[in-house]
Parts: structure tokens; C-alpha cells; sequence
């Protein structure tokens, strides 16, 4: 069985829809979390729901215990008290009553989980050297443990000397004699200078642990900061992303162990084979009730189903052919064709292409731009946790390969939530692309005043303000093998956008 285990969110719900988005590519099983998925970041409720959606097995973090009743406050610094009380402030009973049921430990075959260290796991203590390594080594006798808490990806291995080394976390293959202790970082909060969130994979059949790093769109997560009133002195994380950690780490740490405080009430274990047992039966009996009473069109609605009786809708509803992105159909060289939304015989935007997450609160129509002597597409959503992708047909990517896109889109004043311009990789699989590793992810900006002759002329004639924003950027040098790459203007969000164009070309 294969799993991915994640930690320390911490409200980050940017971060967090990228790893979810990278575990896809892993074919994983199941998704077990270590705990704190609220504290510090801007969308504890959002990232809470998503959390719970997504995961099959979670263990109490020191933040979580906090918002649980079972552990004092006090124990933290300042700083983290204080988000501590406004994330506490924005979760429901429903929040509370989840975060009590959850156990400090999880216990597996050949490993063991837990937020900090395995000695007293109620105290929460953080592994951070060789001897408090040894200390959870002795405590328990599994083969592999894996923790977060400290926010920096670890590895440590002990075997016949008895005495446990500091490797850096690095991908292994779990030997006999020795026994290992990860910490598998941070999704929400790195430290250790690397800015990007950290989770791992673990194959317990094949005994291998490999450890991923993916970058996540920090502009998200500051906008998401600023619309809820939290800046560089609440989220120290906002000061430079490039530079959070590289502070001693044992300064950074929120929580003080010496402080004497434990929490109280919690399950102390729990068994990994029995809870997936219980989540699945709970997993069927929801798609049961969603097949019941018909919130279930077709196969393709399931997930969505799962998630809350979504069904998914896509105009059209396949991919366009692949183009080259060497095309010189049009006059600025872009291999995408200016947008022309089709009026009769129902929506179509082909061959550009709209997915909604949740076709029930989510809408996709056209409306004419007169200036522009075109149409653009509009996009109403009711749902701020269903995903809708705006997506350009698949691009031929040749090795060397630098790719400019620029996309175009206005903003209703209702507006709520966050979209951004990305690019990735798409893969095949069984005749169908899959998407890949994101390469580039740009924000939308408020260029008032931009010249047209400094845009492709698929976006051109535009209005210049009425809400209508910017995004532009250039990707690296493709790599050495040719690649299908997957343009979209993608997020999350109420209110409505509109599409007034896409471009991409040979930079």
C-alpha cells in the first residue's frame, strides 16, 4: 500500500491544493496527515473542510489539540497565541468536535505516525537532534516513524551502533537491522530555507520513502492573508518566502516543550488498518446516498459526489487536438486562436475549453465586448470550494523551448476568492492527459492604462479598467524530451469572471 504523509498545513489552503494536486501524479492509496492543519495561515476553515474531504487518517497536532480543549494555550509564544485565538475565532463546533476525535498516534505493521516525538506523544516535543531521536527510538519498536512539528524534512537512522545520524532527508529504501525516524516537513509553513511545501510517499510492500518538494503559489496565500486583515507581524511567514527558516530553528519554534503542558483526554492510539476499514465503509455509504438520490450523473461524478453531491461539467466536454507551439496561424505568432464563443447550439468556447468543479452552483455563458468586437466568457460561481478551469487546448513543447502566456480577465465586484494564470505538464495515460508538475503560476494584476500594442492581439482592444486584470509570464527553457504542456486560468472564487482571452507563443 502506498501513502502519502503530509503535515503541518497550518491554514495554508494554496499550498495545500498543490500537494493534494502533486499526490495525484503518485497513485497513492491513502493520505495520512500528522497533524496542525490549522494555526498561522488565512483560511483554517476552507483548508480544514478540503482536509477532511481528502484525507483517511489524521493524528492530533499541538495547534489542533489547542482548538480541541485538550492543551493550554499558554504553551505557545505570543505570536502563535494569538493566531492560535483568531483561527479559533473562525472554526465552527463541527471543527472542535472532529479535531477531539482524533488520536496522538496511529500505528501501522512496520510504522508508526505521530505530530512530535514518540516518548510521551501528548507533550508534543519536537526531534530536532540525534538525542531526541534516540528518545522515540527507545520508546517504541517499529522499524519506521514518521513525524512533523518542527517544519524542516529530517531523516534520521539508527542501526547496529545504537547511536542515531543525521542523513538529510534523502529517498531510501528501508533496510534490515536499521530503523528510521522522518520528519516529513511542512505543506504550510517550511523552515529551513526552503520555501516549498514538503510531504513524502511510502511504499510499505516495497519498504521505499521518498521525499517531494513542490513551489505553490505564495501570491494566493498573501492576497488570502490581506483579505483577512493579517500581515508580516501576525504571519511571520509573509515577511520574504525566500528567507523563512533560515533562522536558528530551535528559536523559530512555537511551542515549548519545557513549558510542562500536555494534552489531555486524547486517544492515545489508534490502528491504520482499522480506520481505513471504517473510512471506506463511511466513503461507500455517502455515494450510496448520492446514487440514491440521483446527485450522481455517470461514473465521472463520483469524486464530486464524495465531496459533497457535486457533479462536474465540462463545455465541450474533450480536449482539443494538441497545436504546435510554433504556430503561425496568427498574426502575433500565438499557437491559440483569438476567443469567438459560439452563440448557437448551446455554449461552446472550442477550442479552448471551461471546466466547472460544481455544475449545480456554477454557471458558463458568453456575452459580446463591444470594444473588443468580440465575445468573452463568463463564469458565475455560488461555490468558493469547487475548482473551475478556463483551459487552452494541449501544446507541443519542443526541448529548448521558452514559452510566454498572457491572459486577459475582468472581475466582478462580488468577486471572492482567487484565480491565477498556470501552465503544466500534461502525461498521458491510456489515451488520456493527465496533468502534471505546474512550471509556472502568475497572478492576475490591475494594469490600468497597458498599451495594446504591448499585448498579443487575441487580447487586444480590451478595456483598459471595469475590473479587467493582467497576467503575464515566461516559462524556463523546455527540457531535453518533447512535452505536451496545459495552459488554464484556474482557481476557486464567488462571484464572476470574465475570459476575454489567451495567448501563447514562442518567446
Amino acid at each position: 500500500m502506498r501513502y502519502a504523509i503530509v503535515s503541518d498545513i497550518h491554514g495554508n489552503l494554496p499550498a495545500w491544493n498543490t500537494v493534494l494536486a502533486d499526490i495525484a501524479l503518485r497513485k497513492v492509496d491513502h493520505v495520512i496527515c500528522l497533524g496542525d492543519v490549522v494555526g498561522y495561515g488565512p483560511q483554517p476553515a476552507e483548508t480544514l473542510k478540503s482536509v477532511y474531504e481528502r484525507v483517511h487518517l489524521m493524528v492530533l497536532g499541538n495547534h489542533d489539540a489547542v482548538m480541541a480543549g485538550r492543551l493550554d494555550p499558554g504553551a505557545f509564544n505570543d505570536r502563535a497565541k494569538d493566531m492560535i485565538e483568531w483561527t479559533a475565532a473562525r472554526l465552527g463546533a463541527r471543527a472542535r468536535e472532529l479535531f477531539k476525535s482524533l488520536p496522538l498516534v496511529l500505528v501501522g505493521k512496520t510504522f508508526r505516525c505521530a505530530h512530535g516525538d514518540f516518548a510521551d506523544p501528548a507533550e508534543f516535543n519536537y526531534v530536532t537532534t540525534p538525542e531526541e531521536a534516540l528518545a522515540s527510538f527507545n520508546a517504541v519498536p517499529e522499524q519506521l516513524l514518521f513525524c512533523g512539528h518542527s517544519h524542516l524534512a529530517e531523516l534520521y537512522v539508527i542501526g547496529r551502533s545504537g547511536v542515531p545520524h543525521p542523513v538529510g532527508p534523502q529517498d531510501f529504501t528501508a533496510e534490515e537491522g536499521k530503523r528510521y525516524l522522518v520528519n516529513v516537513g511542512s505543506v504550510g509553513f517550511p523552515r529551513g530555507g526552503d520555501p516549498r511545501a514538503s510531504y513524502v510517499v511510502f511504499d510499505d510492500v516495497a519498504g521505499t520513502i521518498r521525499f517531494f518538494r513542490v513551489s505553490y503559489d505564495f501570491e494566493a496565500f498573501r492576497a488570502a492573508a490581506s483579505r483577512n486583515g493579517l500581515g508580516p507581524e501576525q504571519v511571520p511567514q509573509l515577511r520574504d518566502p525566500r528567507t523563512t527558516g533560515l533562522e536558528p530553528a530551535r528559536e523559530a519554534l512555537d511551542f515549548s516543550p519545557a513549558a510542562g503542558r500536555r494534552a489531555t483526554g486524547a486517544v492515545v492510539e489508534q490502528d491504520v488498518s482499522m480506520l481505513i476499514r471504517k473510512s471506506t465503509a463511511r466513503w461507500k455509504r455517502i455515494a450510496a446516498a448520492a446514487v440514491l438520490f440521483g446527485l450522481v450523473a455517470g461514473g465521472a461524478g463520483v469524486a464530486y459526489a464524495l465531496l459533497g453531491a457535486r457533479t462536474a461539467a465540462a463545455f465541450p466536454p474533450e480536449r482539443a487536438p494538441a497545436v504546435k507551439l510554433d504556430a503561425s496561424t496568427w498574426s502575433d505568432g500565438s499557437c491559440l486562436p483569438p476567443l469567438a464563443p459560439a452563440q448557437a447550439g448551446g455554449f461552446s468556447a472550442a477550442p479552448f475549453r471551461v471546466v466547472l468543479g460544481n455544475a449545480r452552483k456554477q454557471t458558463v455563458s458568453s456575452e459580446p465586448v463591444p470594444s473588443a468586437n468580440r465575445a468573452c466568457v463568463v463564469i458565475a460561481s455560488q461555490d468558493e470550494s469547487a475548482e473551475i478551469a478556463f483551459e487552452a487546448q494541449p501544446i507541443e513543447w519542443a526541448p529548448g523551448d521558452k514559452m510566454e502566456v498572457v491572459a486577459k480577465v475582468a472581475f466582478s465586484q462580488d468577486f471572492k476568492g482567487a484565480v491565477a494564470l498556470v501552465v503544466r505538464l500534461l502525461r498521458e495515460d491510456g489515451g488520456k492527459f493527465m496533468p502534471g508538475p505546474v512550471l509556472m503560476t502568475k497572478n492576475f494584476n490591475d494594469q490600468v492604462g497597458i498599451r495594446d500594442e504591448n499585448l498579443p492581439p487575441a487580447l487586444r482592444g480590451l478595456p483598459n479598467n471595469e475590473g479587467w486584470w493582467i497576467a503575464r509570464g515566461t516559462t524556463d527553457p523546455a527540457p531535453t524530451e518533447p512535452r505536451l504542456v496545459h495552459v488554464e486560468i484556474a482557481g476557486k472564487f464567488t462571484g464572476e469572471i470574465r475570459v476575454g482571452g489567451l495567448a501563447a507563443r514562442r518567446k
